[in-house]
């Protein structure tokens, strides 16, 4: 893979420059040999790109490639070893220096005789290899075009991600056969089999089970092939075009543009780019993955036409269904990123993995190169931005303003990956099947697999003990014991990377330690109870991850000499606190599950003042926190770090909050106020179960707009004994609000926002109905806020409006859960919050009316409601009416006696009783009543529902109309609505 060997031969010329200009040679006893290997390099880099457009098609050339990497690989390794070795020799600063030591840190191992001749030997054995295979290069320069095209076989695919797991073995048929009759049984169903690309799976698998099916049950088949249609004998086949031409500039307008200033004057490029849509063939990820490519260059007309030139279009060997519009696109990328887009595919297909998850791996394999001030997290952010505008990776929006958190890779993109890598990078499912005919012929570096319900570690470890080249391992869901992973490790001394998530391992061997290049270490959501004393010899070590470990108890204590670490995850443990030293860990980035602790050996709060480079740090159990020193102390352990993002306080949660001393609450109040004062750069900010009385100063102050000018996501949660909410209004970059518990709280107020207006709330409602008399209005408050969410809030009665200006005029999505004695909305957020299309409210108990929002949309209503009026919402669309767990047994009274006031709704969506849907079938209560809507859609918890569709005059249930029946359910709902009344 050419693409490895440029960044890998980059970044070896300058450590060999670096190790000429101290003439190390010398010291190695190997003079002139370092030149050479860097001379020799710089050629070979020279051609690498042609190289790798050669291989698709060219065996010899693939070939070389393959022995050129062998090579790098082997040097990357022995500079690892160098500065391994380094660290041992490197003086610490009461040790005098001595005058022979090099002036390049790396070189002080070469004080060292037996490793120095190691070294040399080493390499002087890489330019002898290197030698053989530029003679290869020369002798292949002269017969690429007479070579024989390789013949590219198909990439296999995998036709359900859902299926995968369970389609091994030899007697899959008669396992699924009574599984699937189980559960269709005489019920109707639908059922998507998703990118099908193999027709087998019906009439080898499926066809017979579903004949037990109720009439009426569909199934519902995608494909790419219209041939596997018609082998599963579709009934009827729907043919989704292709996109029209004018509809392909539109979207190439899109993604090739920055804005819409851009995207009118790409107008003018309009006969280029018509000519690119027709090359993209009507496919719209090739030419969103083309606009990304035009994107770069910009509106240039050159540019644009290089690209509809490119000889990458008509690319030949490519896998089934890759357009070459895709090959083109990676081409396009530099060299870091086509490995860091490469290393993706290593995932399940439509596997949604976190931008931090990935940039850790990218950063391990040494993908990520560091530039200028920027944190290499922060660069590995970037190159993930880049993929995604480039359409090579797909956002997935888990959670509200999730901003390119979550990606996923498209299928053909992915078998385009895996194409380019599979001479050194697998993923599989079924290792006893694939591993024989896949694994057998390459020098595997990189693998990864997901569990199966019969393989363990142990089939992982028999397959892989003779590849000793792997770098990277991603286990997840393995079974099997600390033996198993033992053996494996002791062959595997070259990896960098070493995933074991959700795994049923309980120790760590010692013999991990001696994995001197591992860099990544994540063994979240395993049993393991303990970590070996070894691991703190991994001074390469970058990333330990123990999230989710909640057998595990302590660390050892010799975590400090991990010099290298930027990520330590010890979140959701069971650790009663960390050792001592993790000040000294100066490259620390992320620290989740820091344990306040005073007792001896403990780690102290104060440690964490020396870590200058934190983004990202979460703190427990500061109930036990204590001001060192001074009493009069006013310094914050966050003073200076100015890179800190993301900052989450926790004290541990009590079943009551009112066991807490007046000494214990004030001294939480003093640590709050002082020690914990976070950074004017944190954008994100969480505290959790803090017992004091009030809100910490630096929330309380006038200045809050200047002390925390960046925090666009702010949590409180169950800070129980604030009277008040804290004064949040004029937080300029304020985006989501979430506030849980706060039981204390009965009433928001002008205080809320930051208002220092005393009028009363009369007045205040008057006042928000027309703008400020002054000729100077006031700032507007909450002025980005666009997401408020309040839980919990058990003793809230009133909730009061701003006296002047304008407040949360962007607000978009308004939560309420469990705020039982909430009686009105204010009118101010009725008349202010013009942007508010998303309102959800469950157990708002005692709120009587809702109406008046000119832009909502979405509108949810669950739980126990004494709700009279809903009316003038002129945009309403959806409609949505219980949920899991809190069902409703009628469609309620302002629904009924007002239809008319719903005429732009668009949907009503019901979770009700099996009660509530026997009404609500045509020749039910409720039916007269339900026929107007255009989409109506119900459903109990026991599987019926009833689905109308008013257009079509579609009406479809799975209801059976049986007395009996009814009477059954009617009275197990009783008999569970009962039981809920008394829990």
């Amino acid at each position: 893979m050419a693409v490895v060997l440029d960044s890998f031969i980059s970044g070896l010329v300058r450590t060999l420059k670096d190790m000429a200009k101290e003439e190390v040679d010398l010291l190695l006893g190997v003079p002139g040999e370092i030149q050479k290997l860097q001379r020799s390099l710089r050629n070979i880099h020279s051609v690498l790109r042609d190289a790798e457009k050669q291989r698709i098609e060219n065996e010899g050339v693939k070939d070389w490639l393959m022995e050129l990497k062998d090579v790098m690989y082997d040097a990357d390794d022995i500079l690892d070893e160098c500065g391994m070795e380094a660290e041992k020799w490197t003086p610490r600063e009461s040790d005098p220096r001595s005058s022979t030591f090099c002036g390049f840190p790396i070189f002080a191992c070469f004080r060292e005789v037996k490793f120095r001749h190691e070294v040399g030997d080493k390499i002087k054995g890489l330019n002898d290899r290197l030698e053989e295979i530029s003679a290869r290069r020369s002798k292949l320069q002269h017969h690429v075009s007479a070579a024989e095209p390789r013949v590219v076989p198909r990439v296999s695919r995998i036709t359900s991600p859902v299926l995968e797991s369970d389609m091994v073995g030899e007697r899959l048929e008669e396992a699924a056969k009574p599984l699937v009759e189980g559960l269709l049984r005489a019920n109707k169903f639908l059922l998507v089999l998703d990118d099908v690309w193999d027709a087998r799976i019906w009439d080898d698998l499926l066809r017979n089970p579903l004949q037990g099916g109720a009439a009426g049950s569909r199934v519902l088949v995608t494909t790419r092939n219209a041939g596997i249609a018609r082998q599963m004998k579709a009934a009827h086949v729907h043919e989704m075009k292709l996109l029209p031409p004018e509809d392909g500039w539109s979207l190439l307008c899109k993604k090739a543009t920055m804005n819409a200033e851009e995207e009118r004057d790409a107008q003018d490029l309009k006969d280029t780019g018509m000519k690119i849509v027709e090359k993209c063939g009507g496919l719209p990820l090739a030419i969103k993955t083309i606009g990304g490519v035009l994107c770069t260059r910009g509106l240039n007309r050159n540019a644009w036409e290089e690209v509809l030139r490119s000889a990458a279009w008509s690319r030949t060997g490519l896998p089934d269904g890759v357009h070459g519009a895709l090959y083109l696109s990676y081409q396009d990328l530099a060299s870091h990123l086509k490995q860091c887009f490469l290393y993706c595919a290593l995932f399940k297909e439509d596997y949604v993995f976190r931008r931090s998850d990935v940039v850790r791996l990218w950063i391990a394999e040494g993908f990520v190169e560091a530039r200028g001030d920027a944190s290499l997290e922060e660069t590995g952010e970037q190159y993930h931005r880049e993929l995604l505008h480039r359409s090579l990776l797909q956002s997935v929006q888990l959670y509200d303003l999730d901003y390119d958190e979550h990606s996923k890779m498209h299928d053909l993109l992915r078998s385009l990956g895996h194409f380019l890598s599979r001479d050194e990078s697998l993923f599989i499912s079924d290792v006893q099947n694939e591993w024989r005919s896949v694994a057998a012929t390459m020098k595997l570096r990189r693998l990864s697999t997901v569990a199966t319900e019969t393989m363990g570690i142990r089939d992982i470890v028999s397959w892989t003990r003779q590849n000793e080249s792997v770098r990277t391992l991603l286990l997840e869901g393995i079974r099997g014991s600390v033996k198993n992973i033992d053996d494996s490790l002791k062959n595997l001394v070259r990896l960098r990377v070493l995933h074991l998530s959700y795994t049923n391992i309980d120790i760590l061997p010692y013999y991990i330690g001696n994995l001197i290049h591992l860099r990544y270490l994540n063994v979240s959501h395993s049993r393991v109870t303990e970590l070996p004393e070894s691991i703190c010899n991994l001074t390469n070590l970058q990333f330990l991850i123990l999230f989710g470990c909640r057998q595990l108890t302590q660390i050892p204590q010799g975590i400090d000499r991990l010099v290298n670490l930027r990520t330590l995850d010890c979140g959701y443990t069971h650790l009663e606190s960390l050792p001592c030293g993790i000040g000294r860990l100066k490259l620390l980035n992320e620290l989740v599950g820091f344990v306040v602790n005073k007792a001896t050996g403990s780690c102290p709060l104060e440690e964490l003042g020396s870590l200058q480079e934190l983004r990202y740090l979460f703190i427990e159990r500061l109930e036990r926190a204590w001001l060192e020193g001074d009493p009069g102390r006013d310094t914050s352990v966050f003073k200076g770090k100015q890179k800190l993002k993301n900052l989450y306080l926790h004290c541990s949660s009590t079943l009551t909050s009112d066991g807490h001393t007046e000494e214990e609450i004030e001294r939480m109040e003093k640590v709050l106020d002082v020690a914990l004062h976070p950074p004017s750069s944190v954008v994100s900010l969480r505290l959790q179960n803090f017992f004091g009385l009030r809100y910490p100063s630096w929330m309380a102050s006038a200045s809050i707009s200047s002390l925390l000018p960046n925090i666009s996501h702010l949590e409180l949660t169950n800070c129980d004994h604030w009277p008040l909410l804290p004064p949040l209004g004029k937080l300029p970059s304020l985006e989501f609000l979430f506030v849980v518990g706060a039981r204390a709280v009965t009433t928001i107020g002008p205080e809320f926002f930051g208002s220092e207006a005393a009028a009363t709330g009369h007045e205040r409602e008057r006042n928000s109905k027309r703008p400020s008399s002054s000729s100077t209005s006031p700032p507007p408050l909450f002025p980005k806020l666009r997401q408020l969410e309040l839980w919990n809030m058990n003793n809230m009665e009133v909730w009061d409006w701003v006296a002047e200006g304008f407040a949360m005029r962007r607000l978009d999505k308004l939560v309420l859960i469990r705020c039982p004695k909430l009686k009105s909305l204010p009118e101010g957020l009725i008349r202010q919050a013009t942007s508010l299309t998303t309102l959800y409210l469950i157990d708002v108990c005692a709120l009587k009316s809702i109406g008046g929002f000119p832009s909502v949309k979405e509108l949810s209503i669950c739980g126990d409601s004494d709700l009279e009026i809903v009316a003038d919402l002129p945009v309403l669309e959806l409609l949505k009416l219980g949920t899991f767990g809190s069902r409703i047994n009628h469609l309620p009274e302002w629904l009924t006696a007002c239809p008319a006031c719903f005429t732009t709704l668009q949907r009503l969506d019901v979770y009700g009783t099996t009660q509530l849907l026997r009404r609500c079938l045509q020749n039910g209560a409720d039916w007269p009543m339900i026929k107007h809507f255009p989409i109506f859609s119900i459903k109990d918890d026991r599987g019926n529902c009833i689905n109308y569709i008013k257009h079509s005059g579609t009406f479809e249930t799975n209801l059976v109309n049986d007395a009996a029946a009814f009477a059954t359910a009617a009275a197990e709902e009783e008999e569970e609505e009962e039981e809920e009344r008394h829990q």
